[in-house]
């Protein structure tokens, strides 16, 4: 199935509506954003996750020490890093790492390839532009998923994904503000949309591919 991850969560309230809608795993970001939490909200959050539903904790560029103290005193089990992290800090904080590309070239490729990493996340770059102008190189997508699983994000949608998986089918696929009714605050039928549309295109994809087998 394809998975779902709901990003800059910063309330257990939040957390449980992303579950209850079927998410996978929930982000919680501790670098440097109007989404920002610490280590005592994030701990709330993880308790509060039913069975199967994980939280991911995101930094960026932040100094391995910060990293894995955010990770003992949260009870996080998955990473995300945002930044310049090589492979040897991502095998260092020593949970799961879902890292994260917002360049896609040839020499991003190759660097991505050097990375153990449980999951690959493609993000568009700060500043890329207003919402449903810009998007992640699909291409290029397509490309990374011959080296892991891949998940889409950059402003994604209710709107958009679905045209998104039926291109790319990733692994899963991830969204933040557009899923909120303030910075911070997540709107549970925005969330639910998302989710229905991702999944939907999902099976869609998985009956053309069943049928042309």
């Amino acid at each position: 199935m394809l998975k779902v991850k709901i990003c800059g969560v910063t309330r257990p309230a939040d957390a449980l509506a992303a579950a209850e809608a079927g998410a996978d795993y929930v982000g919680l970001i501790f670098a440097k954003s109007p989404r920002q939490v610490g280590a005592r909200i994030a701990r709330d959050i993880v308790k509060a996750l039913p069975k199967g539903v994980e939280a991911v904790g995101v930094f960026m560029n932040q100094p391995l020490e910060a990293v894995r103290a955010a990770i003992k005193e949260s009870g996080l089990r998955f990473v995300q890093l945002h930044g310049d992290e090589d492979p040897d800090f991502c095998r260092a904080t020593g949970v799961a790492v879902i890292k994260t590309f917002d360049a896609f070239n040839e020499p991003s490729l190759e660097r991505l390839k050097a990375y153990d990493a449980f999951a690959f996340l493609l993000d568009l770059p700060k500043g890329a532009g207003p919402k449903g102008r810009v998007r992640v190189d699909h291409e290029w997508a397509l490309l990374a998923k011959r080296h892991g699983k891949v998940i889409l994000a950059g402003k994604l949608d209710p709107e958009n994904v679905g045209a998104a998986v039926r291109r790319v089918r990733p692994w899963g696929v991830d969204t933040c503000r557009c899923t909120e009714k303030a910075p911070g605050v997540k709107d549970p039928a925005k969330i639910r949309d998302f989710i229905q549309a991702a999944r939907f295109a999902h099976k869609e994809t998985t009956r053309i591919k069943v049928r042309t087998r």
